[in-house]
This record gives structure tokens, sequence and C-alpha cells, in this order.
């Protein structure tokens, strides 16, 4: 890969990589330009680079969140704060019935 800086006041902060890329995908990136949507490859890579960054973003958040969730079911454990299976799914039964209200209804 190479890299130069880009002096150009319409493209500022910008710089020129080479990179490859295999027919298909050539051919994807013509598509998206030939269609309008985009003025040039460049443009449709800096989008699907935007795109990749925010999928991330939001891997990490999800992954962050299991986590903390994780940690709460173990310091929960830690405290003892814990139901036996047998005596979950009986009280879960008994909220869903609840919940249905009575049968026949």
């Amino acid at each position: 890969m190479s890299y130069k800086l880009v002096e150009n006041p319409i493209m500022a902060n910008r710089e020129n990589i080479s990179i490859s890329f295999t027919p298909e995908q050539a051919a994807f990136l013509a598509g998206c330009v030939k269609s309008g949507r985009y003025q040039s490859t460049s443009e449709v890579v800096r989008e699907a680079v935007r795109m990749l960054e925010h999928q991330i973003e939001r891997r990490e958040a999800e992954l962050a969140r299991v986590r903390a969730m994780i940690q709460e079911g173990a310091d929960q454990l830690d405290r003892g704060e814990v139901v036996d299976g047998e005596t979950f799914f009986r009280e879960w039964d008994e909220e869903l019935e609840e919940f249905a209200g009575p049968k026949g209804e």
C-alpha cells in the first residue's frame, strides 16, 4: 500500500491509497458509480468504510452490554442471589398463567 497526502482544496484532508479488488468487487464498485448514486469509486469506498466503522462500533457496544450482563449475573451469584432451575420455571409458569388470565377466556 502506498500513501500520498493530497493537496487539493476540494478534497482536503484526504490520502491516496492504492488498493486491489477482485474483478467481482471492481464490477460492483463500477455498478455503484454507473447507477448515479455515487460520483466516483472513491466515494463508494469511503461510504463502505464509514459503514464498517459503524458496524464495528455497534458490535463493540453490544459486546460491552453482554459483558456487563454477565458480570451482573456473576455478582448476583457471588451474593447468593440465585434461584434453582425448578423454582425459576415454576414461578415463570405462574406468571405466564396470570398474564394469560383464567382459562377459557
